[in-house]
């Protein structure tokens, strides 16, 4: 008899520890749970998850809009760099040619 009631309370003691290991932590944000706000609460959660989300979108698009502008300069100036690559080619062969005509007839 003393072995049965003292398994019952261990078997007890382990449910009891188990339950309490397995639920969740007490939220105190529980009222914070957009199921449980009343209507007008609720508009205006969602209005500031609205607002949040706007401003999430603005600062992609500015960062987007950035990017654009950083990859358009880098097109001009490497656009302009290759210019004068070939400008600077152009004159030193034509600077060069002009000095002495080998090979051809020329009077």
């Amino acid at each position: 008899m003393k072995s049965s009631l003292l398994s019952l309370l261990a078997t007890g003691l382990l449910f009891v520890s188990t339950a309490a290991s397995a639920a969740p932590a007490f939220d105190h944000d529980h009222d914070k749970d957009p199921r449980r706000l009343s209507p007008i609460e609720r508009s205006r959660y969602e209005a500031a998850q609205r607002q949040l989300e706007q401003r999430r979108i603005a600062q992609e698009r500015a960062r987007y809009e950035a990017d654009q502008r950083r990859l358009a300069q880098d097109r001009a100036r490497l656009a302009a760099q290759r210019e004068a690559a070939e400008r600077a080619r152009w004159e030193a062969q034509h600077r060069s040619s002009h000095d002495r005509s080998y090979g051809y007839n020329h009077r």
